[in-house]
């Protein structure tokens, strides 16, 4: 079998229609490990996460080459960590790939883009530097440009956030440089005719590339380059991996409305939660290893909560609250142990249904959940299509329904209702939003 994580860069219908596959989503920590359960001889990684949900990691790559398979980058995510790890066996390809490993692009920026969830096929919405490059570079090299004049538009473009560079924000944020570099309407126009899709045509080379070779990927893959060493921290990963894979039942339509509903609530879905996990606990007894405690984190995530931007108002609040830093790291090594409990049980979602079940809340939220799709329905309105932006619907969703400031990092909240990524959270309060607006 052949795996390809995928999302953006090419659609899963393009791929199947030039190599026989299985497509996933885009990569994200953890996929990997779930993906070898189904013994691939070949993982191509084309997209990932780079935020909203945590990335891919090194080990869990050198992992599936030290167990014989093949894995393949190129593109975005894939073409980023086949750069970094190449030295170790992982295969690069196209010329995404080339620049990484030869440091003409260094950062992970140059590749992300922002894009809608699967359900709207990974539509993208920003124009990744890589091919603002390339189409650039086709100008110098076609005498339209001149060196100059290329090295101040890749600076502009740089200069714009990577979720708002479009070709249409790149071409007015670069007017600046018209009279001054003697850009043309002609030029301007050239630039949008000839736009180079580099991302994809790294992948279509990559596919292709693996179709002509299959015999040479037939055998498993021999590590000769490391020694792949087991630590307390990969254990933890194997063991949330194998847990996970015990509770990946699919769940029903009914039940992901009800979760979804109660999610809106954090403080509702963190008590059912934590009801879920002692139920779990039960039939699953951990035993901790104290190098994973990261309490670390749990400070972090302690000061976000409580809003101590420093040191001095930490001081004040230990002392407001007849707590010393001994006592305090005690209490969230704690916390840590609970997290790192909560993560190795994985997916609780079939434990806190059950849980709402028990306590008469499930027929309530599926209630809530089936209205509020009929309004949508009979408005014929969704998320995606409403006009509605993100931050519309995170401004009424922290600042009317939560009552609290909107965070200025979104994965400790993310983190908290079990939400893999910042699109699963749009469309989840984005739906909440629109129902809130027709009713108003």
């Amino acid at each position: 079998m052949i795996a390809v994580f995928a999302g953006p860069t090419i659609t899963h219908a393009q791929i199947q229609q030039h190599l026989e596959c299985v497509c996933y989503p885009p990569v994200a920590h953890g996929d990997i490990l779930r993906v070898l359960n189904d013994k691939p001889r070949v993982i191509v990684i084309i997209d990932g996460y780079f935020e909203g949900a945590p990335s891919v990691w090194h080990k869990e790559i050198l992992y599936a080459m030290d167990q014989g398979v093949h894995v393949i980058g190129c593109s975005s995510m894939g073409a980023l960590r086949a750069a970094e790890l190449h030295q170790f066996g992982m295969v690069g390809v196209g010329t995404i790939f080339d620049w990484y490993k030869e440091g003409v692009i260094d950062a992970d920026d140059e590749v992300a883009v922002l894009h809608g969830p699967a359900e709207v096929g990974y539509m993208v919405a920003s124009e990744p530097l890589v091919n603002i490059r390339a189409t650039l570079a086709l100008a110098l090299e076609q005498n339209r440009l001149s060196k100059t004049q290329t090295d101040a538009l890749i600076d502009a473009a740089k200069n714009i956030f990577y979720k708002q560079r479009s070709w249409t924000s790149f071409l007015e944020f670069s007017a600046e440089f018209m009279a001054e570099f003697s850009l043309t309407n002609e030029l301007i126009s050239w630039l949008k005719i000839n736009r180079i899709d580099l991302k994809e045509q790294d992948a279509l080379l990559t596919l292709e590339m693996l179709k002509e070779n299959q015999q040479d990927y037939a055998q498993a893959y021999k590590n000769e380059h490391y020694h792949f060493q087991w630590t307390h921290v990969w254990n933890g990963a194997m063991t949330r991996t194998e847990y996970a894979l015990q509770a990946s039942t699919p769940i029903s339509v009914n039940d992901k409305k009800v979760l979804d509903q109660l999610k809106l609530t954090p403080e509702c879905y963190e008590r059912y939660r934590d009801k879920a996990l002692v139920a779990w606990l039960a039939d699953n007894p951990v035993r901790l290893v104290e190098s994973d405690i990261d309490a670390k984190f749990a400070l972090r995530q302690f000061r976000d909560d409580n809003r101590l931007r420093d040191r001095s108002e930490l001081i004040d609040y230990m002392a407001s609250n007849e707590l010393d830093e001994a006592s305090l790291t005690t209490l969230l090594q704690g916390v840590s142990r609970v997290e790192l409990v909560r993560e190795t049980a994985g997916e609780l979602h079939a434990h806190i249904i059950d849980v709402l079940r028990l306590n008469g809340q499930f027929n309530a939220l599926l209630s809530a959940a089936n209205k509020k799709q009929a309004v949508l329905e009979a408005a014929n309105i969704t998320f995606n299509t409403s006009g509605v932006i993100p931050p519309q619907a995170l401004s009424w969703y922290f600042g009317t329904q939560l009552a609290v400031i909107l965070p200025k990092n979104l994965e400790p909240h993310l983190r908290r209702v079990d939400i893999k990524s910042l699109e699963e959270f749009y469309q989840l309060i984005g739906n909440e939003y629109l129902y809130w607006r027709e009713n108003s």
